[in-house]
């Protein structure tokens, strides 16, 4: 079982997420993701707000990739998982109220990310998987 450590979820909570996605038919897509939080220590998620074309790949294939980068200390994760969507719930509450704080549309669903593979994207080890 893949476990985000306590750095890991730090440099999560920075907010400097990139979501990678692929449809049924293979084509890549990449995003930033602003809204990604730590659920517990190997779940992620995020509030999808603009319903495009990753909420698109997710609704095909389930398997996702975020990574998560600090340019300055050259540091960085990339945390791959399997996609659950929320459409109502407590999750999907506090991210319709946190972008509504924002003066921003109710989100398409609160994306859960149970996180399978951790590699480390980190300058001297890139693609090392850590777990």
């Amino acid at each position: 079982m893949a476990v985000l450590t306590e750095a890991m979820q730090k440099l999560v909570g920075s907010g400097r997420c990139l979501l990678a996605t692929a449809g049924k038919d293979g084509r890549p897509n990449i995003g930033p993701k602003g809204s990604v939080v730590v659920l517990d220590d190997s779940t992620l998620a995020f509030g999808e707000l603009t319903g495009k074309q990753s909420y698109k790949n997710v609704l095909e294939n389930p398997q996702v990739a975020i990574a998560v980068v600090d340019y300055e200390k050259f540091t960085g994760y990339r945390f791959s998982g399997t996609v659950e969507l929320e459409t109502s719930g407590e999750l999907y509450d506090q991210f319709a109220r946190r972008f509504a704080e924002m003066k921003l549309p109710k989100p398409a669903a609160a994306v859960k990310v149970k996180i399978t593979e951790i590699y480390d994207l980190s300058a001297g080890n890139p693609g090392t998987k850590i777990s």
